[in-house]
Parts: C-alpha cells; sequence; structure tokens
C-alpha cells in the first residue's frame, strides 16, 4: 500500500485508490494488491509500507471502507475483528512456520529468518531532530556568542566564561530586556572590535538536565563538579515528577548525562535509579487550573485544619500514582480522625514499652496487636520495595487504631499506640512528634521490629459449601481434626442439611469443607 501524508492522518476520512499493480509477500509470495492512500506520513517507511488491516485501526477502517482481505495474524482471547483492529499481545496464526509462537518472541524468528535469506535485515530507527535550544528572554544561561561586525558571529573565549547576567534589570513585558540594556556591549574576542553579546538565554531544560551533578560538588569553584564526586553520589535514588517531566525532563537528563559520560566527564550511564510518575490532581473531574478558577487555596486548608491533616488527606485519597479527586469532605474526615487519634493518646498509661508475652494475650488482645503489626509491615514494605502507597499505610493505621480502641491492657495500648506514633510519622509529623514528646519521650522512635510471633495463626478460617454453593464458614483450631472439623460444619450449617443426606464429605486443608448432599 502507498500512503500519502496528511496533517490528522488518524482522524481524516479514508480515501484510496487501487493501483491495478501488485507486490509479492517475501514470505508466502502471495500477491499484495498495491494501493494508494492518504492517512500516514510520506517520510515513514519511505512512504511504502505494508498495511497490516486485521492490526493496525487505520489500516482496519481503510479495508472496511474498500472491502479489502483482513488477515489475521495474532490472535488472543480478546480479538473479535468484527469491531476493530486487534492490537494487543498474542500468538501467531496463518503465519507458517511461525504459528504458535508468542508475537514478541516471533519478531525476533522472522528477523532471523529475513537475515539468513538476504530479504531484510533489522534497523533502529531514531526520530531525533534538532533542537532549538535559544530563547528570546532574560531569565537562563546566556549563550556564549558575540556578534562582530567584522568577524560575524564568534564564539566566547574559555577565560571569558562564565557569562553572567545583569542583577539591574528592567522587565517591561515587552521583547527581551537583555537587547536594550549596556551589558550586551563588549569586545569580540577575535579581532578585538567592538562588538555585541548574543541575548538569546537557553532554554531551561538545558540547566535542568545537569543540574543534580553539581549537588555533588556543591563547593567547587573551579568547575561545576567533580568526577570521583559525581561517582560516589550518583546516581539519584528516586525520581519524583509528574507525566510531563518523565516525558521531557527525564528524557533530557538522561541525554546529558550519557553524552558528559561518552565525552568522559562522568563514568554513570544512568541519571536517576527509580521513577514515580505522579497522578494529577482535579477538582469536579477537571485538573486545577488558575485559567479554570478551579484551585484549591492550602493556605486556608492549613489555617482551619492544619498541616497534618492536608497532608493526611492527600496520602490517603489515592495511591500517588493515581489521579487525586479534591473534596473538602473528605478533608473534614481526615481532620475526624487526627482529632480522635489525639483524644485516645489519653488512654496511655504509662511511658515505657515492655516486652509482652504474647502467648498469654486473649484472642481478641492478640487481633488488636496484630493490627497494629500489620500497619508496620506495611510501613516496612512501603520503603523497601519504594512503592509509596501510603494511603494503604493510613488505611491500615486506622484499622489498627479501631482495634486497639476496644483494649483495656495497657501494655497492648502503650505498644501499639507507639508504633501508630512511628509509622505515621512522615504523614502527619507535627502531631506524632508532639505526642512522641510527651507521652514517651521519644522513646518511641526507633526501628520497629516485626514479630513473628503476632502473626502466627492459632486457629484457621474454613468456607462451608454444599454441593459446591457457599453458605457459610467456621474457624477452627489449627490442631483440629478431620472428624472435629467435619461435626462443627455439619452442626453450623443444620438448616441447609434437613432433610437430606449427605453422600459425601471433602476437606481441603485450610481451606473449605464441601459436603455432597441429595
Amino acid at each position: 500500500m502507498q500512503r500519502v501524508a496528511q496533517k490528522d492522518r488518524g482522524l481524516c476520512e479514508k480515501e484510496g485508490l487501487f493501483l491495478g499493480i501488485y507486490a509479492l509477500h517475501p514470505l508466502t509470495e502471495k500477491k499484495i494488491p498495491v494501493w494508494v492512500a492518504n492517512f500516514v506520513l510520506s517520510t515513514y517507511g519511505g512512504g511504502a509500507v505494508m498495511a497490516v488491516p486485521a492490526h493496525d485501526q487505520r489500516d482496519y477502517e481503510f479495508a472496511k471502507k474498500y472491502n479489502l482481505d483482513m488477515i489475521e495474524v495474532i490472535s488472543d482471547d480478546k480479538s473479535d475483528l468484527k469491531k476493530e483492529a486487534y492490537t494487543d499481545e498474542g500468538v501467531l496464526v496463518n503465519s507458517g512456520e511461525f504459528n504458535g509462537l508468542k508475537n514478541i518472541e516471533a519478531k525476533k524468528r522472522i528477523v532471523s529468518f529475513f537475515e539468513k535469506r538476504k530479504l531484510g535485515k533489522i534497523e533502529i530507527n531514531y526520530k531525533l531532530r534538532d533542537w532549538g535550544i535559544s530563547r528570546q528572554r532574560y531569565w537562563g544561561a546566556p549563550l556564549p556568542f558575540v556578534h562582530c561586525k567584522n568577524c560575524g558571529l564568534v564564539a566566547q573565549k574559555v577565560e571569558n566564561l562564565p557569562i553572567t547576567l545583569p542583577d539591574d534589570i528592567e522587565i517591561s513585558g515587552e521583547g527581551n530586556p537583555l537587547q536594550s540594556h549596556k551589558w550586551r556591549e563588549c569586545i569580540c574576542p577575535k579581532c578585538g572590535a567592538l562588538a555585541q553579546k548574543e541575548c538569546d538565554t537557553m532554554d531551561t531544560f538545558v540547566q535542568s538536565s545537569w543540574y543534580f551533578l553539581r549537588y555533588c560538588s556543591k563547593n567547587l569553584k573551579n568547575k561545576p563538579f567533580d568526577k570521583e564526586d559525581v561517582d560516589y553520589w550518583m546516581s539519584v535514588d528516586q525520581y519524583v515528577g509528574g507525566i510531563e517531566h518523565a516525558i521531557l525532563h527525564l528524557l533530557y537528563a538522561r541525554f546529558f548525562t550519557k553524552a558528559l559520560r561518552d565525552l568522559g566527564y562522568i563514568d554513570i550511564d544512568e541519571p536517576f535509579s527509580n521513577l514515580l510518575t505522579q497522578g494529577m490532581v482535579l477538582k469536579d473531574g477537571a485538573k486545577m487550573s488558575k485559567s479554570k478558577g478551579n484551585t484549591v487555596d492550602p493556605d486556608e486548608i492549613v489555617k482551619k485544619y492544619g498541616a497534618d491533616t492536608a497532608r493526611l488527606f492527600i496520602l490517603f485519597a489515592a495511591p500517588p500514582q493515581k489521579e487525586l479527586e479534591w473534596n473538602d469532605s473528605a478533608v473534614e474526615g481526615a481532620f475526624k480522625f487526627i482529632k480522635r487519634f489525639i483524644d485516645r493518646a489519653s488512654n496511655i498509661t504509662c511511658d515505657t514499652i515492655v516486652k509482652i508475652d504474647h502467648k498469654s494475650l486473649s484472642q481478641d488482645e492478640k487481633k488488636a496487636r496484630k493490627k497494629v503489626y500489620e500497619a508496620a509491615k506495611k510501613s516496612h514494605d512501603i520503603y523497601k520495595n519504594r512503592s509509596f502507597a501510603f494511603n494503604t499505610l493510613i488505611a491500615a493505621s486506622m484499622e489498627a487504631l479501631n482495634a486497639l480502641g476496644a483494649q483495656k491492657n495497657p501494655q497492648i495500648w502503650s505498644e501499639g499506640y507507639s508504633i501508630l506514633l512511628n509509622i505515621l510519622e512522615p504523614v502527619i509529623p507535627h502531631i506524632c512528634w508532639e505526642l512522641s514528646e510527651k507521652y514517651f519521650h521519644f522513646e518511641n522512635f526507633k526501628k520497629i521490629e516485626i514479630l513473628n510471633e503476632v502473626f502466627e495463626e492459632e486457629s484457621i478460617t474454613l468456607a462451608i459449601t454444599i454441593n459446591g454453593k457457599r453458605r457459610d464458614e467456621i474457624e477452627v483450631s489449627k490442631e483440629a481434626s478431620k472428624e472435629e472439623i467435619l461435626s462443627f460444619a455439619k452442626k453450623k450449617c443444620d438448616k441447609w442439611l434437613e432433610g437430606k443426606s449427605v453422600i459425601k464429605e471433602i476437606l481441603v486443608p485450610n481451606k473449605l469443607v464441601n459436603l455432597v448432599v441429595k
């Protein structure tokens, strides 16, 4: 198929004309009709590419319009060519010797097939274009060039670097303020005649693409950074930014890092070890924007509820990778939880945390203690795995506080509350710090040891199904015999067994009891 470029090729009406000629398929040697069409870049594939109507939506729409053959070559349970092209992963079909291969693996095998028969070869195409880095504004790194009437455009001498901006600039809002400033006047470094400095400054991405290297050698005077310092401190452990940063700044920062590596200034390959792309904050379903007038003033929230309430709401409302819908009533809910958390501190009767004999506790006390340590474990997992799922940590802490609320054992209260202060300290730091000082003299701010004994279950919960349908569940001792479990299950479900005969009893250890009746 011959395709011709059009601006909105994905949205335009698909038009085409059969040229009356055919090309031979390089694998099957079947005839393929050649069409001219209007919906792709002429520069892609040389302007002539193979159409795949079953697996490209634009080709699919074109083939439907002109009643062309659609041969499915990647299949999956989700594919339905009656509705649309299938563009996900799958297994090859109608592909001869490659049938049954997953499409990712098939790509390698097909490339190898082409190369062995000298029909083609793999080639990596880059879509890099020249980057216009100049900006007509004051704030930015000056371009180190001079305009001379005799010599033309001349690069500044190294000893004249860096070029610094003037401090007494006046911003009028019209054009580049450097154009009319005396700073512009200079001497040509080549011929010594009067000349003018280049007034364009560089795109801010030029500076922000390597500033992290400067942090490694902040006191260095004679150069921006030291190679040994960079090798010691880099790479950055965690990069946090919006999706626009992941696309642009991250790309540029990696480009600069690799360029500096290739030039021998540094040895590292990657500037950042981990990336977290945070979600947008929405208000009434729309992205917050000054132009839309739907922004929320954090100063008002802090003034009314305190900074910790704002932090708790934001971290609890959604995982950091997801969109956050701002909700004023939920802010009120966060404030109420903090107030309850503070009020319950009055239950603390001892300011030292003693070692607890877990085996001597009641079942309710064990369950409450387990809830606390489940929250502590989530805290450990967040920092170990860099998941930043503070919403699940806060939810677990709320459950733990509720479980503690029914307990009167002062040791359980002191230990549990001190652990909650510890794990919530990054979320609501001001309150946790103050309560820790008041009740525990900061003793709780130690690394929490996760106790395995807390998670050891003395009983198990089994589902009860009758003829495969779930009816109830039972909690039994881990040491209970099969006969005891079956007897207990029958008693629990006697209303479903009344007037019926149990013909088969099935016990799946640690999972369920199934009774077959007639």
